[in-house]
């Protein structure tokens, strides 16, 4: 490493972004992404060294490099994108595996009355070719994305289903498909059929495709915006319950609110948390979320069917004071359960920080509850 690279090195910033590795000619050799650059242009180094120990074989021949440049940007994920797009412009001689011209992935959901879900990497071409189509009703789509890893987003919608059973056959409502008898799919039977709620099968529908939507905003790092509720009581006296929201993956606790239980007596988690979200949607002024997490399992899950948002439950498994992604999704939707582990590492971790977070404040309040109790007696 010449000394021009060292100085360079110690000069760069410790944020996201996109590197270029140039030759004697300014040409640009190597691309690469970084969750911090500095970090990431010092490991190229090391493992260099470890090369020329005979230690690790890599593509890249340091010696040719002579200068580096990069790009700042504001996330990870904006850095995985332009890396792909300068990879593409620039065709760097030691970036073999991003040289091809495909695109990112979408997901898309039609604007029929029962929503079919579908991945592509050409919306603007999907779009179009539906105009010109005669079924008005599948002629618009809205789309989530773009995503860089494509193998796991369609895996994480494949694990989605469990929870959410979305449409994504071509079938009219009375034609079940496979996956209506695999009890993945909603989106069949007579129009007229009614839930055990009473609901119409489209009303009732349009929660799973909700739910999905912001499950898939979560991962895409944006747009979703989510409640999560627990409850917090001593051997049922002074129960209390909490109610915590993120925007885009983060905490917004100007939103937050507490609620003292006021109709259900001892320690009832289930109906105590009916309790507190049926008020919470009394509460128009207060913008509905577009998916609600509860913590707790079926249980809690059996008394929150009819509310007209969607909902899923967290409960911690046994392993879950080991590990800290250990827990099980739960939905009254889909038949299945879906580990935390299995999900994309936004997607987990963003419903972690919300269910400690709600487990946090309900604590807190019941805490302030019992401290003033004290003093009144």
């Amino acid at each position: 490493m010449n000394k021009s690279i060292k100085t360079t090195i110690k000069s760069l910033p410790q944020t996201p972004g996109v590197y270029f590795f140039k030759d004697k000619n300014e040409k640009i050799i190597y691309i690469g992404k970084a969750i911090n650059i500095k970090k990431r242009i010092q490991s190229h180094f090391s493992s260099q060294a470890k090369k020329e120990r005979g230690w690790r074989n890599t593509i890249i021949d340091y010696s040719k490099i002579k200068t580096i440049d990069y790009i700042p940007t504001k996330t990870e994920k904006d850095a995985l994108i332009l890396e792909s797009q300068l990879v593409k412009k620039h065709q760097p001689y030691y970036n073999l595996a991003l040289k091809d011209d495909k695109n990112f992935l979408y997901i898309g959901f039609t604007k029929e009355k029962y929503p079919r879900v579908f991945t592509t990497r050409q919306p603007n071409k999907y779009l179009f070719s539906q105009r010109k189509s005669a079924s008005s009703q599948r002629e618009s789509a809205s789309f989530v994305g773009p995503f860089v890893a494509g193998y796991e987003t369609k895996e994480f919608l494949t694990v989605l289903r469990k929870l959410f059973p979305y449409r994504t056959c071509n079938n009219p409502v009375n034609k079940p498909c496979l996956y209506y008898h695999l009890g993945q799919c909603w989106a069949h039977d007579p129009p007229s059929h009614k839930t055990s709620e009473g609901k119409g099968k489209s009303e009732y529908y349009k929660y799973i495709v909700e739910g999905l939507k912001a499950l898939v905003e979560i991962y895409n790092g944006k747009g979703a915006h989510i409640e999560c509720y627990d409850i917090s009581n001593t051997q049922g006296s002074l129960s209390v319950g909490s109610m915590v929201t993120f925007i885009n993956n983060r905490a917004n606790k100007s939103l937050y609110r507490k609620f003292k239980i006021k109709t259900v007596a001892g320690a009832d988690d289930p109906r105590s948390l009916a309790e507190i979200i049926s008020r919470r949607l009394t509460h128009k002024e207060w913008k509905y979320p577009d998916l609600i997490i509860v913590d707790g399992g079926r249980a809690q899950l059996s008394k929150l069917k009819n509310f007209p948002i969607a909902v899923i439950g967290i409960s911690k498994t046994d392993t879950a004071k080991r590990m800290r992604t250990s827990g099980t999704l739960y939905s009254p939707y889909g038949y299945g359960t879906v580990k935390l582990s299995k999900l994309p590492q936004i997607v987990s971790e963003t419903i972690l920080r919300a269910r400690d977070e709600a487990h946090r404040f309900a604590i807190k309040y019941h805490i302030e509850r019992r401290a003033k109790n004290y003093t009144k007696n």
